[in-house]
């Protein structure tokens, strides 16, 4: 927790109905988000701690699909909302100096949640812009015929083609892939055609790298830059 301060967001709502006004703050830790077509901004995915009635009122504020700010370390200020059938998972942190645990939301949106719905949808959402795990993620997703040696050939065809966006993240350094596993085999087939990647010589097991969610959800000041995405 070390210059915890340094990495640490938050998320605010506030809403006047007539004299009645709703207010409240929590520490934000992680986030994801992108604006939409329709100009608005969409929150993908949210880690949010703090006391019980903070904690039980921004779940509330999600499922009713309210509008709430967000705002942290090299992340400016967003109005974004998490839309509908977005999923809560609530849990209790105990720390040795409170007597009372601090409370935890994780909040997914529906697109986020529904991996099997970036096959037909042609968006794919991933929490990191490293080539290795976007190619590992776009093989497994797809089913594609893939070897991990490919990362660089595929992150280079990705950019070639506008097909990788930077999306505003707090705490990991989210993308997302557009493109359909279609298009994909296209590429691959031409690319066999071309030299561009060879399969092996020898018949075996293709060893994929691991990826620790640790790895993925990296401190926010640890995040290299990536000045080759662009901001969605």
């Amino acid at each position: 927790m070390k210059n915890a301060h340094l990495r640490i967001g938050k998320m605010a709502f506030h809403k006047t109905v007539g004299k009645s006004v709703s207010n409240f703050a929590l520490q934000m830790d992680r986030f994801i988000g992108e604006r939409t077509a329709q100009g608005a901004s969409q929150a993908h995915l949210l880690s949010v701690f703090g006391g019980d009635a903070q904690v039980a009122a921004a779940s509330a504020v999600i499922y009713e699909q309210e509008f709430f700010s967000v705002e942290g370390p090299e992340l400016a200020p967003l109005h974004v909302s998490m839309g509908k059938d977005a999923e809560c998972y609530r849990a209790s942190i105990q720390l040795s100096t409170n007597k009372r645990p601090l409370r935890h939301l994780i909040a997914v949106s529906k697109e986020f949640v529904q991996h099997a719905d970036f096959a037909n949808s042609g968006r794919t959402l991933l929490a990191d812009a490293d080539p290795v795990y976007i190619w590992t993620s776009i093989a497994h997703i797809f089913g594609l015929p893939a070897l991990p040696q490919w990362a660089d050939w595929f992150n280079d065809k990705l950019q070639d083609n506008m097909a990788v966006n930077r999306l505003f993240g707090l705490g990991c350094s989210p993308v997302v892939v557009t493109g359909t596993k279609e298009e994909f085999l296209r590429w691959l087939s031409s690319a066999v055609r071309k030299g561009e990647i060879q399969f092996p010589e020898q018949n075996g097991p293709a060893v994929w790298p691991s990826t620790e969610l640790a790895e993925i959800l990296l401190p926010a000041s640890d995040i290299p830059s990536e000045s080759g995405l662009r901001m969605s």
